[in-house]
C-alpha cells in the first residue's frame, strides 16, 4: 500500500473524498488532514446575508473519507519536509507519505494593513463569516445601530457589503455600511459600466463608498484611512486580496512570487513528482489563474484521475484551464450581478443561476 495523504479540505479534495474507495482499491492508504470541514465560498456571502443556513454552506470532507475507507485527521500542518517525505502537525505528530496533494487553499493576510489580523476579520476563512453574522444578528437584536466596514473594493468586499445590508433588512436592524476601497472604482476587473452599475446599486441601499483612499491601519472601533480621517466600525471586515498559505515557500517548493506552489499541466510538481496541487495554492508557470473557485472544480477530476494514475504507475492527464470563466455576484436582495469577460448583466435571472449552479454543485459532492 501506498500512503496518499491529501492535505486540506478545498475545492478539490471534495471530489478527491467521493473517490476514496477507488484510491484505496488502486493500492493506497488514504489520510486527509485538515483543520476542520470545508466551507463553501460560492454559499459565504449568501450566508453571511441571511439567504442560507449556515449548515448548508459546510461539507465535512473527514467523514466522507472515512466512509470511503481512509482515515481523517483534525489537525494543520505546520510543516513540510519534501526531502524526507514527510509532514509535521502542530501537535508534533509526523505523517510520512509517499503520494501528497495539496489542496490548502488560499488565505486573506493578515500584515498586509497593520491591526487587520487582530481588530479586523479577515474574509477568508469563511467559517469566521459565521461568527460575523451570529454577532450582527445580536447587535440588530439588541436595537443597536452596527457600523460595519468593509476594507476592500473588489468582488469579495462588494459582495460582503451588500450581504451585510441584506442581513440588517432580514433582521430589520439599523445598519450603517462602509466600504473602503484603494481604488478609485469597484471591482477593478471589471468593465467599467459593470462596476459603475454596482456603484450606484450599492449606495442606493444605503452604502457610503470610500473609494480612491486605502485602509492605512485597522484600530480597536475604527478604521484609519490614508487621508488621516477615521471610519468608525463596530464590525470590520477585510477583504484585500488572498494568496497561499506560507507554508509551501517555507518548505523550499517551488513557488511563484505570492507562495503558489508550481507545477505542470498535469497538476504535478516536476522538482517532486510525488507532489499534487489543486485550487488557489498552485501556479502555472505559462499563465497565473485568478483565484476562483471555478479553476479549482475543473481541477477537481483531472487531479483524482492522475492520483489513480500515479497509483498505477500510468500516464497522467493535462489539465486545460478555460480562457474565460463566469462570475456571479449575490447582491443579497434577490439580484445578482454576472460578469464573463466583457460582458455582464444583471437580475433576478442572474440570481436564480447563480442559487442553482451552487445548490446543483453541493448536492452533488459526497
Amino acid at each position: 500500500m501506498k500512503h496518499l495523504v491529501l492535505v486540506g479540505a478545498g475545492h478539490a479534495h471534495v471530489a478527491a473524498a467521493a473517490a476514496v474507495p477507488r484510491l484505496v482499491a488502486a493500492g493506497a492508504d488514504v489520510t486527509l488532514v485538515a483543520p476542520g470541514p470545508f466551507w463553501y465560498s460560492g454559499l459565504a456571502t449568501g450566508m453571511l446575508g441571511g439567504g442560507y443556513a449556515a449548515a448548508l454552506d459546510v461539507i465535512d470532507v473527514g467523514a466522507a473519507i472515512e466512509r470511503g475507507g481512509g482515515r481523517s485527521v483534525r489537525g494543520t500542518v505546520t510543516a513540510l519536509v519534501p526531502g524526507e517525505r514527510t509532514l509535521v502537525l502542530a501537535t508534533g505528530e509526523r505523517l510520512s507519505y509517499d503520494l501528497l496533494s495539496l489542496d490548502v487553499g488560499s488565505v486573506v493576510p493578515g500584515d498586509v494593513i497593520p491591526g487587520a489580523g487582530e481588530y479586523g476579520v479577515l474574509a477568508k476563512p469563511i467559517d469566521r463569516l459565521a461568527e460575523v453574522r451570529a454577532r450582527l444578528e445580536a447587535g440588530f437584536a439588541r436595537g443597536d445601530l452596527v457600523r460595519v466596514c468593509v476594507v476592500g473594493g473588489g468582488a469579495t468586499g462588494t459582495e460582503l457589503a451588500a450581504a451585510v445590508l441584506s442581513l440588517a433588512r432580514r433582521c430589520g436592524g439599523a445598519v450603517a455600511v462602509t466600504l473602503v476601497g484603494a481604488a478609485p472604482r469597484l471591482a477593478p476587473g471589471f468593465p467599467q459600466p459593470a462596476a459603475d452599475w454596482l456603484a450606484a446599486h450599492l449606495r442606493r441601499r444605503g452604502a457610503v463608498l470610500r473609494l480612491g483612499v486605502g485602509a492605512t491601519a485597522v484600530v480597536p472601533a475604527s478604521v484609519r484611512l490614508a487621508n488621516g480621517e477615521d471610519v468608525a466600525a463596530d464590525v470590520t471586515l477585510v477583504a484585500t486580496g488572498v494568496r497561499p498559505p506560507t507554508l509551501l515557500a517555507e518548505a523550499g517548493l517551488p513557488c511563484d512570487g505570492e507562495g503558489a506552489l508550481i507545477v505542470d499541466r498535469a497538476l504535478c510538481c516536476p522538482t517532486y513528482p510525488e507532489i499534487f496541487g489543486a485550487g488557489d495554492c498552485i501556479a502555472f508557470a505559462a499563465r497565473a489563474l485568478p483565484r476562483v473557485g471555478v479553476y479549482a472544480v475543473r481541477q477537481a477530476p483531472i487531479l483524482v484521475a492522475n492520483l489513480l494514475a500515479a497509483l498505477r504507475g500510468e500516464p497522467l492527464r493535462d489539465y486545460e484551464p478555460q480562457r474565460a470563466y463566469l462570475l456571479v455576484l449575490n447582491l443579497g436582495d434577490g439580484t445578482a450581478l454576472a460578469v464573463r469577460g466583457r460582458r455582464w448583466w444583471y437580475g433576478r435571472a442572474a440570481f436564480w443561476l447563480k442559487d442553482r449552479i451552487d445548490r446543483r454543485w453541493l448536492a452533488a459532492q459526497c
